[in-house]
């Protein structure tokens, strides 16, 4: 016959049975949680992002002392407050700070008008910033008719390097262009008879005159060539850029339901 096991050998033994079944179950679970938290399903949060601000479109955006300012440095400050997200505004000449996006170095650039040419290259948010009226400006001591687009054909006329006019004027193959490093030195233009007319927003032109009278008595609103809606325009090639660009909706849609979009604009006027 088989020895007989004491009862109280049986009982250790199967105490320490179960302890041990327990200790590896714990293990296992404790193997899958690490391996599910080094493979989680969910992608980060972006907290903080760079975007390219121009540089000298006074009143809506520029540079004083040293920092980015203006109506549209607010709202786009304020939107991206509203959202959670840091934002590090960069100033760059409009020209180069369109091709710092398309070049995916910046995850987006403003004021940018939205139309049929600009459509495409950009991602976009679903609601513009603000809008604007495109002016046509002539010289003081020219004819007093209004002008409208089709008037330009055939003249030659004042516009800023890298900006969109829309397609009635940007498409049109019959218009002279004389290309000028910002709207200041097409107005410069004008008013010395370089060029017939000169495309500036008028809230940029009012703002011009102000700071150089001599230089605004020389010239007058002609016409409104258009006034188009102005965004923050996204890059394509920017990592990540869908869920920015969705969480900037959602702070630009708060601050003008809370009331703060309202405040920026009334400090601007």
């Amino acid at each position: 016959m088989p020895p007989a096991i004491a009862l109280g050998e049986g009982t250790d033994f199967s105490m320490n049975l179960r302890r041990a079944f327990c200790i590896a179950g714990l293990a296992g679970l404790v193997l899958a949680s690490s391996t599910w938290a080094q493979k989680p399903t969910d992608k980060p949060v972006v907290t903080k992002v760079r975007i390219g601000a121009e540089d000298d479109w006074r009143p809506y955006a520029y540079v004083q002392a040293g920092q980015p300012a203006g109506f549209a440095v607010d709202l786009v400050r304020a939107a991206w407050e509203a959202a959670g997200v840091e934002v590090e505004l960069v100033p760059l000449p409009y020209a180069r700070c369109m091709r710092e996006v398309e070049a995916g170095k910046l995850a987006g650039c403003f004021d940018t008008l939205r139309d049929a040419r600009t459509e495409d290259k950009y991602l976009w948010h679903k609601y513009h910033l603000f809008r604007a009226r495109i002016g046509i400006y002539g010289r003081n001591d020219g004819p007093a008719d209004p002008v409208n687009v089709q008037a330009l054909r055939g003249k030659r006329v004042g516009v800023t390097n890298g900006y969109d006019y829309g397609t009635a004027f940007d498409d049109d193959p019959t218009m002279v262009r004389d290309v000028a490093a910002s709207d200041l030195t097409s107005l410069r233009k004008l008013v010395a008879g370089r060029v017939d007319y000169a495309l500036v927003f008028d809230r940029v032109a009012t703002e011009i005159a102000a700071n150089n009278p001599t230089l605004g008595q020389g010239f007058r609103l002609r016409g409104v060539l258009l006034e188009p809606s102005l965004y923050l325009s996204f890059s394509k090639k920017f990592p990540g850029v869908e869920p920015l660009i969705a969480r900037f909706d959602a702070g630009l849609d708060k601050i003008r339901k809370n009331g703060e979009y309202a405040r920026i604009e009334a400090r601007w006027r």
